[in-house]
């Protein structure tokens, strides 16, 4: 996760950079190994200092599609991601029904917040392309008052099988009142299946 700051849609300053082992089991993410430039710090990710996020590997889109989500998608219209043919459908989240929870260091608490953004899907092999998401009615005494994600989704191989993977996301946080932003550019890379086979003796 590169970490930048910006004001407005600026020239982006590099911050840091922060990597972690990520792993998915049982529908949950969990991370660890966090290092800060390279340096292991015994933090946890959501302890480290500046801007963090989470759930862009799975969370995201398990989420948009969970029955309890209640998104409401439009029609689709053609379009493009990465220079594939797709059909782009648009969606709204309510609060109520929401799981995109927002936190900063110097409030304690969190706030749940309704969100819309758009879905990029080919229509061949109703393979997932891209997911772009705004926050929406963001309590006006919350700290921040723009949150936005995008994430990319290909084929990666794993122990030469296709899975389709996230493989890019972005985060955007701006301050209220304020011009100033924080960029997450977020790569995921050295994937592993990992696998673990027992035998009952009688």
């Amino acid at each position: 996760m590169s970490r930048f700051t910006q004001q407005g849609r600026g020239e982006k300053v590099p911050q840091d950079i922060v990597s972690t082992e990520l792993i998915y089991e049982d529908g949950r993410e969990t991370y660890s190994k966090v290092k800060i430039n390279n340096r292991q710090t015994n933090k946890k990710l959501q302890d480290i200092e500046g801007a963090w996020s989470t759930g862009e590997f799975a969370s995201a889109l398990l989420d948009l599609f969970d029955p309890a989500s209640k998104a409401h998608f439009s029609s689709g219209r053609a379009s493009a991601a990465s220079g594939i043919p797709a059909q782009v459908y648009d969606f709204q989240v309510q609060a109520a029904n929401s799981h995109w929870r927002l936190s900063v260091a110097s409030q304690s608490g969190e706030v749940v917040t309704a969100y819309t953004g758009s879905i990029w899907v080919d229509p061949s092999t109703a393979r997932v392309l891209r997911i772009e998401s705004q926050a929406r009615n963001i309590p006006s005494d919350f700290p921040i008052d723009t949150v936005e994600s995008a994430i990319d989704y290909a084929y990666v191989m794993i122990e030469g099988k296709s899975f389709l993977l996230p493989v890019h996301a972005e985060s955007l946080g701006c301050q209220r009142g304020s011009s100033f932003c924080t960029h997450n550019i977020i790569d995921f890379r050295n994937y592993h299946e990992f696998k673990a086979s027992g035998k009952i003796l009688p």
